[in-house]
């Protein structure tokens, strides 16, 4: 016996401006409209949310040993790591453009990878999660960096300052006193 497939339908007009849609593997009463396919041919569409914080749910749907659709995230969707999805994908031509702008710009989670894929940070910023270096000479690495080394800035000399004097915040119930030390 073979499956019931993926159930796609399409609304009315030319093969590269109409939608199509796939069949809710669980609830065959509903649609999910398709925003792309995986190289394998399996339709990724717009699943309703079940949270408040986004408009929609990327899931794919894909087809069991039986030829039966089934949705292999569920409700949770397709995964995204920091790098993006860990499925690839290829839009369908009816698909709208704004899906894409949602799924890089504000999807929550976007903006966390738009970050790590463009962002240079500061040298001193080096560990922080998020951020990556540069091979720009004008950037200097915190890792290769001394406070005690001199180095030539517009061909000027700098060296460390050496005449800092510590100093101690003495607090006693709210009021407090600074010594400074000589050393």
């Amino acid at each position: 016996m073979t499956g019931t497939g993926y159930g796609i339908t399409c609304d009315r007009g030319d093969l590269y401006n109409r939608k199509c849609y796939v069949k809710d593997p669980s609830d065959p009463s509903k649609k999910q409209e398709i925003i792309g396919y995986t190289s394998g041919g399996d339709p990724i569409s717009k699943a309703p949310s079940t949270v408040p914080w986004m408009a929609w749910t990327p899931t794919v749907t894909t087809l069991n040993q039986a030829g039966n659709a089934y949705q292999p995230y569920g409700q949770a969707g397709i995964p995204y790591t920091q790098s993006g999805s860990t499925m690839k994908w290829m839009p369908s031509s009816g698909a709208d453009m704004q899906d894409y702008k949602y799924l890089n710009e504000s999807m929550p989670g976007s903006l966390s990878r738009w970050m790590t894929e463009n962002r240079v940070c500061n040298p001193l910023w080096s560990n922080v999660f998020g951020c990556k270096t540069t091979d720009s000479d004008s950037v200097v690495a915190a890792e290769s960096y001394r406070a005690d080394e001199t180095e030539a800035i517009d061909g000027m000399q700098v060296k460390p300052r050496q005449d800092w004097k510590p100093f101690v915040v003495v607090g006693i119930l709210g009021v407090g006193a600074a010594y400074l030390m000589n050393g």
